[in-house]
């Protein structure tokens, strides 16, 4: 087939033909009509314009579920960067570069030039439940190449709760100084960060790690509602030199239950991985490991976020409950601060029948905390 070039040549006038490509504008329309009105509003639209479904049932479910909706204000506008120009209009165009940096791999990275020797290419294949001896296969070679790891660990996972595995984390950071940087679908992100305060560990407190979330594409419609895609990518790259990748997750269902299968690869392939972390890096976002720390280390304060967060019929024990377990968290810090208990004071008038749906919240210390409230019936 003749190139753009030649057929322009050859006096033809006009480009070929552009093969049918991923993007369909009645695709997107639907999906607008989904995130607007509903599953039924888009069976709706796919009658009116005789189309076939292109969704499944869960994926319809879940995209109407996950729809966010569009920001009540504007996002403050972030620094400049130094290369941006500060004039710059909605028209300005930056083909070679973002206006944002990009995160620094502050714990380091090996050095590997562009096409540098990475080893020899050797392919491990492994499957859970295994035969033989190994029933285990997956889980257990994915902690013997953390046990191996020498300088650096890079993950990208989309569920990590399995602890085995994390403890083996910890140990070759805290034993062997290996470094780690661990990106998580932000998703699943809040299990992860239960399963280290069920194990007891301050991720602050882990210098040779770093964490971070990351989302999929997002999809953002007419109306400025978006839809966040999630991460399905799963590999470990162990020092540069070797990568873990497949379809096991580090969770105790797939080391025990579900039926999985990892590759480990060395060799030139790995270049490819080390690449791609790199841009998921510089994709991700930080975590306030300090607000969360500080949020969660009161069990009381625990025990009234689940109470205001699952009752969702606020009755008045459930709305005594609150108040009972706000005091037994904060009496200390009240009684040594009685100047900022009587300033903070405000009587909030609602119906007989209305409920608060959450305390009033202040900033307090650099985290939020509930204030000192009550009701006044009318």
């Amino acid at each position: 087939m003749a190139n753009p070039s030649q057929c322009l040549e050859e006096g033809a006038g006009r480009w070929p033909p552009r093969p049918p490509g991923p993007y369909s504008e009645a695709q997107r329309l639907a999906l607008e009509e989904l995130v607007a009105g509903g599953p039924e509003a888009l069976r709706a639209f796919l009658r009116r314009e005789q189309l076939p479904p292109f969704l499944s049932e869960p994926e319809v479910q879940a995209i109407a579920r996950g729809a966010l909706p569009p920001a009540a204000a504007p996002e403050p506008a972030g620094e400049a960067s130094l290369g941006a120009s500060l004039d710059a209009s909605s028209l300005t165009y930056f083909p070679e570069r973002s206006d944002l940096e990009p995160p620094a791999l502050e714990l380091g990275w090996p050095g590997f030039a562009s096409g540098a020797f990475r080893g020899l290419t050797r392919v491990e294949a492994h499957f859970q439940p295994g035969c033989g001896e190994s029933i285990y296969g997956c889980k257990e070679a994915v902690r013997r190449q953390i046990r191996s790891a020498r300088q650096m660990i890079a993950l990208v996972m989309d569920s990590f709760t399995d602890t085995d595995i994390f403890k083996d984390l910890l140990e070759a950071c805290s034993q062997r100084q290996v470094k780690a940087y661990i990106l998580l679908d932000q998703s699943s992100f809040s299990h992860f960060l239960k399963m280290c305060k069920d194990l007891g560990v301050d991720l602050e407190q882990e210098k040779s790690m770093r964490i971070r979330n990351i989302t999929g594409k997002t999809y953002y419609t007419r109306s400025g509602a978006k839809i966040v895609g999630k991460v399905r990518e799963k590999f470990m790259l162990v020092d540069g030199i070797r990568v873990t990748t497949g379809s096991y997750s580090f969770t105790w269902t797939d080391g025990k239950l579900n039926s999985s299968n990892i590759l480990i690869l060395s060799g030139p392939a790995v270049a490819h991985f080390d690449l791609e972390f790199r841009i998921l890096y510089a994709r991700s976002k930080p975590i306030n490991l300090r607000e969360f720390s500080s949020c969660k280390k009161n069990k009381v304060l625990d025990q009234l976020v689940r109470i205001t967060v699952a009752s969702r019929d606020l009755t008045r024990e459930n709305f005594l409950r609150m108040e009972f377990l706000y005091l037994r968290a904060f009496v200390g810090n009240l009684k040594r601060k009685r100047s900022w208990l009587h300033a903070s004071r405000e009587a909030v008038y609602v119906s007989n029948n209305a409920m608060l749906a959450s305390p009033p919240l202040t900033k307090r210390n650099g985290s939020l905390v509930m204030r000192p409230h009550w009701i006044i019936e009318r």
